[in-house]
């Protein structure tokens, strides 16, 4: 599947890349809502997914015209909004699937796989679920647990380093540095490094490591 992938949060956008590359899509990312409506004219995707909000352009402009340009190729909107009049007005504008990027991995990666099967995807309403400010104080809470040398492990991991390069950086052995990486799984909850860096990208807590 030929994937175009819009949003302008590096931290949050390459390792979700990395991740449906690895499943055998091909991935185009773009920055902008701009570059994702030439993208699709110039790649000609099988699906499309792109943020809301950007600093430059709208997300839900970008979606109403792409649905309106081609409306062969779904369009899913992955987003850390909390807002209900965004979920009805991407419902509106035609959207295939509203997302939350702080869903587990596996539920974003299924639902694209629906969407492009052209199968449905149920999306729960944002009211059931908490709202960004009290996730970002549970996540805040889980990385306040992490001791000082696990933190600049869990930076490195939102820096995009292996743990070849986590133990160059920060001059130990390869063995230390693999078990300080586990540890920041085990103290966030997650499961693998994408899910670590997915939780703390899309809520902004990485800024503040």
């Amino acid at each position: 599947m030929r994937l175009v992938l819009c949003d302008d949060h590096r931290l949050f956008v390459e390792p979700l890349a990395a991740a449906l590359a690895t499943r055998g899509h091909e991935v185009v990312v773009v920055t902008t809502p701009e570059r994702a409506l030439q993208a699709v004219v110039e790649h000609r995707p099988d699906l499309v997914v792109i943020d809301l909000r950007f600093p430059e352009g709208s997300g839900l402009d970008a979606l109403v015209e792409l649905r309106t340009r081609n409306a062969g190729c779904p369009v899913v909107v992955l987003s850390a909004s909390a807002e209900d009049q965004d979920l009805a007005a991407v419902a509106d504008a035609g959207a295939a699937a509203f997302l939350r990027k702080d869903q587990p991995m596996r539920a974003i990666f299924d639902a694209l796989d629906r969407v492009a099967a052209g199968r449905a995807v149920t999306t729960p309403a944002l009211t059931r679920t908490p709202p960004v400010s009290a996730e970002q104080s549970r996540v805040r809470r889980l990385v306040g647990h992490l001791t000082e040398r696990e933190r600049q492990v869990l930076h490195r991991l939102v820096e995009g380093e292996d743990t070849t390069e986590i133990a160059r950086s920060l001059g130990v052995a390869h063995s230390t540095a693999r078990t300080h990486v586990q540890n920041v799984l085990l103290k966030l909850g997650v499961h693998n490094r994408l899910q670590a860096v997915a939780l703390v990208a899309s809520l902004g807590v990485d800024r503040e490591l």
